[in-house]
Formats: C-alpha cells, structure tokens, sequence
C-alpha cells in the first residue's frame, strides 16, 4: 500500500536533526575536481524563430537566463567539440576531464498526446527525438565514444524534465501559454499562479498530491531501467530537476540502487510538503540522509551563458577555495554552456572559457584528479570525506 504524502513530510522533519548530526569531518589528501551538467537528453527551444514567435504572442519563458535561448538538444557539433575540450588536459593520473552528464532518459511524445485529446501521457525515448533534430544524426554515437574515451560520463537526472501530471492538467484546462507551446513541441513555458501556483511543470518532483506522488515514483523506477538499457550500467547517482525533491523521491531512488544525491546547498521540498509546513533543507557533502544516501552539494559554478560573470575567473577563484578548506571541487556547469546549434557564438565563447579554466586547474594544481560524480560518491562513502 502507497504511504501518504503526510508520512513523507513526518519523515523528512524527523530525520533533519539525526542528518545533521552525522556530519563527518574530514579533508582530501589531493585536490579533487568533478564537473556536474544537467539537462542532457532534455528537449528545449527547437530553434529562435520559435521562441521569437512564442514571445510575439506574450507568453514567458526563460531566455532571460539563457535556457530557452541557447538550449536545445546537443548536435553533433556540439559534442564533438565538447569532447575535445576535455581532452585538452590530463590530469595527474592522466586522465582527460570528466564531465558527468545528468541526463533525461525520455521526451514528450506529443503526436501522441494531441491524438487522446491531452488525456494520456506518452513518451519517446531521447535517442527517438535525436532523430527529428536537423544536425544530430551521430549525437548518440559522440555519446558513446565520449562515453568510451572517458571524458563524458551520463548519471540519472529523470525520466524526463517535467512533471508530466501538472503539464496535462493545464493542457486539458485549455491554458493558452502551455496550448501554443505545446504546438510547437515546447514544454517551457511559465504561467500564471492562477493557472497553477507552481508557474512551470519543469520541475519533475514538485508535486502537489497523491496522484502525482504515484506518477512521479513510477517514473524514477522506469527512468533508470531506461537509462540502463540505454548505457549498459545502473546509474548509482542522480539530481532532481530543479533541485526540487523530497523524502519520497530519496526512499523511491534507494528502492532502486541509487546511493549519492547530486544537488546544492538549498534542497527544495516539493509545493505539497512547503505548503503543509515543510522547510527547504541545507545540506553538505557528506550528510546522509535516512536510507544511507550521501549528499554531494555543488560549490562552483561555470554557467556563463545564465550569467556572465560566473565564467572561469570566477569559477576558478570557487575551486580554489574548495581545495583551501580541503573539499573537493563539484562545478556546476548546465547543458546550456556548451551548445551552439542555436546560437554558434554561445558555444565557441564558452568552450574557450571552459578550456582556459580546465588549463589553469591542472597547471595551478599539479597533482589533481578528475571524477565523476559517482567516483566521488564512492570516495566519501568509503573513506568519509567530504
């Protein structure tokens, strides 16, 4: 029998003084880097004409951040050039850089849903919706030889970006914003607080009842059978999208061997716990939460295409930091960095930044080491690190 969203708000506010208490000191021997990028296999913005469209109509999205502006599905360029930057260093046990790549397993399948009339849901594996895309017939296959080189690494980031009940709900509420980008295979938009309080159904694990709680476990049981299909290997870690999720997401992904949560410093509960009296959580690499799982928070940033200034100087300056306190370096840096099927110029002044900040790490820190997420996951799980 499914335990209530109650039980779940219970858990998490009875289990926050034992995680806190578990702390464990510790500091690394060597300076560690891991490179954490969301949002691969996710669709976004098809192309600026259909943003540019989208906006002339009054609907709001989120180029203001650059995600709607610069996203979209990696082409083949993109992952090419990406594979190479990670290449153009080694590090002290000459290894490339590692980016672990959170990643979607599935997309909507919109022909679908338009033909049972917004009433059912229905998806498309990611390696399906490549295959629409005009510059991305051997993005699957740079995947795999990324995969295969070293330097790319894909973990658990959901089945798909979105919480697909909030989304059908306001399609079959006949909502203008979400009808229009919906026919133009856009899933982005932001609404209304009267439409839904949330304002956009990107967030997988925001969720606002029983029904969605069910949907939602489903498909992080379906998501990483998906992904171990698709890569040959169960993902150990993961990162909710949004860095929204809850206890019942944590006891879900447990279930279903996932030991590392990826995330920030602020955990955002979902809308059903805050509003029943829930907090957002602060958490640190180390804690553990009351499955055993061990959190790993971000604490760099690379993401100049959301805002110019957190570009290499300052995720540099982060990473030094991080080594100070003997931590180990987690850099954020999202998809959206290292595109330019939308806009070439987005990757190229990126790529470069990215390449002078992976150049000054191994030349300022000779005897670094690169990880994924997971290698780390592991390091802090067996030797208590943080």
């Amino acid at each position: 029998m499914m335990k209530s969203i109650g039980h779940y708000i219970q858990a998490t506010q009875s289990i926050l003084g034992v995680r806190k208490a578990e702390k464990q000191d510790g500091s690394l021997q060597r300076p560690v880097v891991v490179i954490e990028s969301d949002d691969w296999g996710s669709i976004r913005m098809p192309s600026p004409t259909v943003l540019k469209e989208l906006k002339a109509k009054g609907h709001r999205y989120f180029d203001h951040i650059g995600y709607d502006r610069y996203d979209t599905l990696a082409s083949n360029t993109d992952l090419e050039v990406l594979i190479e930057a990670l290449n153009s260093v080694k590090d002290s046990e000459g290894n490339a850089a590692k980016l672990t790549m959170n990643c979607v397993v599935a997309n909507p399948d919109f022909d679908k849903i338009r033909h049972s009339g917004f009433q059912e849901y229905h998806y498309e594996l990611f390696t399906e919706t490549l295959r629409r895309y005009p510059h991305h017939d051997r993005s699957f296959a740079l995947w795999k030889e990324g995969m295969k080189q070293g330097g790319l690494h894909p973990q658990f980031h959901g089945r798909e970006h979105l919480n697909p009940q909030m989304w059908l709900g306001l399609l079959q509420k006949g909502c203008k914003t979400v009808l229009d980008s919906f026919d133009k295979r856009v899933m982005s938009v932001v609404v209304d607080k009267t439409d839904d309080p949330r304002q956009h159904s990107l967030a997988a694990f925001n969720l606002a009842n029983e029904e969605e709680y069910a949907f939602a476990k489903e498909s992080v049981r379906e998501g990483l059978d998906l992904f171990e299909q698709l890569f040959g290997y169960r993902s150990v870690s993961m990162i909710a999208p949004n860095y929204t999720w809850d206890t019942a997401i944590e006891d879900e992904a447990a279930r279903c061997g996932v030991k590392y949560l990826q995330g920030s410093r602020n955990q955002r509960h979902s809308y059903y716990v805050m509003r029943n009296g829930g907090q957002a959580e602060i958490r640190h690499t180390g804690q553990r939460n009351g499955n055993g799982q061990v959190y790993m928070v971000r604490n760099c940033s690379f993401e100049p295409s959301e805002n110019p200034k957190r570009n290499a100087d300052f995720c540099m300056a982060q990473v030094e930091q991080a080594f100070k306190r003997g931590q180990a370096a987690i850099i954020s840096s999202h998809r959206q960095n290292f595109i330019g099927e939308l806009y070439p110029e987005n990757r190229e002044n990126n790529i470069k930044q990215f390449k002078s900040l992976l150049s000054s790490i191994v030349k300022n820190y000779p005897n670094v080491i690169f990880l994924t997420s997971d290698e780390l996951g592991k390091m802090i799980e067996t030797n208590g690190i943080q």
